[in-house]
């Protein structure tokens, strides 16, 4: 590949040979030729690639069969009517190459996305994936990010794919939450769907710059840790039918059964043994907590939200385990303004006549007056 330019003779220029060089192929979808051409140039294209000839700024021409051009009225029928207008070295313009095989990559959220879930309330979720894409209209490609946009580098177009991607994921959990209720801990049924979804609305997005997404694969979505561990404890309680309390009761008694183990002694094993029997006990029938409630019954604590951090607690509780907010009285609600208790169907509060419920500004439903965010579609509300 020359890069140097021959001497001039008559007006006309020595030829030069072009081509998109293989240490600078690998990944990238896309080369410029870093020096312009001029006429009678010639252009290597490979059987994976196209070549596109650009001129101020727009697509003249696009070589999609494999050979060697001359940059010629022969091979460009355009330079006709652009080669009155050039004098001298008939400089004519830049070469664009782009590979036509399929490119793959990778994406993830540089930030988590803020999902809304009934059980756990705003969960922040990180979600990686994988994508295949590939050129399938070279004109529409070069004229959308190198004529329009004035992008001359591959990471460019990956990052756009990448911010469309992570747009469009936020967009069908949404979408999922609204039509069909999905909560956090149904996400893993429903991959194959928001793949689907996902490949839809993007592909959609991609074809009208010259693109074609062609598959996603391995999409992960990873909610805080905290959240995870949540999950477990759920799972653990649903296969030994126990509740809350007696799962961290039986919990509780191996801790101390492993701790007396330990330490030794004839009567740590009879103890140990204890411990890891009371779990077992309590999804039983109960008979390890009879021992230990002490003539009290033993029941199934009522769960309530907090409608401040929305934290799971004890119906009769008076105070949030979580926020220490006052609790409002089943069937109540408090004024968002004035604090008043009020009932829980109220519209308007009957101190100081505040109304009860806004519109989400994104979605349009209805939502506590003085929430922070949407419970629908997770928009921040602005105070």
């Amino acid at each position: 590949m020359a890069f140097g330019r021959g001497k001039s003779t008559k007006g006309d220029i020595a030829r030069n040979t072009y081509s998109w060089p293989n240490e600078f192929k690998g990944e990238n979808i896309m080369y410029r030729l870093p020096t312009n051409v001029y006429y009678n140039d010639n252009i290597v294209v490979n059987e994976d690639e196209y070549a596109v000839f650009m001129r101020d700024g727009k697509a003249m021409h696009v070589f999609d069969q494999a050979g060697r051009y001359a940059l010629t009225t022969q091979n460009v029928p355009i330079l006709r009517t652009i080669l009155p207008a050039i004098t001298g070295i008939k400089q004519l313009g830049e070469v664009y190459y782009i590979q036509k095989r399929e490119m793959r990559g990778k994406f993830g959220t540089p930030e988590p996305l803020t999902f809304r879930d009934a059980d756990f309330g705003l969960v922040r979720l990180r979600v990686f994936g994988q994508f295949a894409y590939k050129v399938v209209d070279p004109l529409m490609f070069i004229t959308q990010f190198v004529g329009t946009r004035g992008w001359s580098g591959s990471e460019e177009v990956i990052e756009w794919l990448r911010s469309e991607l992570i747009q469009t994921v936020n967009d069908v959990l949404g979408e999922l939450k609204r039509d069909k209720n999905m909560a956090l801990v149904d996400m893993p049924a429903y991959i194959n769907e928001i793949e689907q979804l996902i490949l839809t609305k993007i592909d959609a997005e991609a074809k009208r710059y010259g693109l074609d997404i062609t598959n996603l694969a391995g999409i992960t979505i990873t909610p805080p840790k905290e959240v995870q561990d949540a999950i477990d404890k759920r799972g653990a309680m649903g296969a030994l039918g126990v509740n809350y309390t007696q799962y961290q009761t039986g919990k509780a008694i191996e801790g101390v059964g492993e701790g007396a183990a330990q330490g030794g002694g004839g009567g740590a094993g009879a103890l140990a043994g204890l411990g890891a029997g009371a779990g077992i006990g309590l999804g039983m029938g109960g008979a390890m907590g009879q021992g230990m409630q002490q003539g009290t019954e033993v029941q199934t604590q009522v769960k309530v939200k907090c409608q401040e951090c929305g934290a799971l607690v004890a119906e009769d509780a008076k105070f949030c385990k979580e926020c220490g907010k006052p609790m409002a009285k089943p069937g109540t609600a408090k004024c968002a303004k004035c604090n008043a208790s009020i009932p829980e169907d109220a519209k308007f509060c009957k101190e100081c006549g505040a109304p009860t419920k806004v519109k989400c500004p994104k979605c349009g439903v209805d939502i506590a007056a003085g929430a922070k965010f949407c419970k629908e579609c997770g928009e921040k509300i602005s105070s």
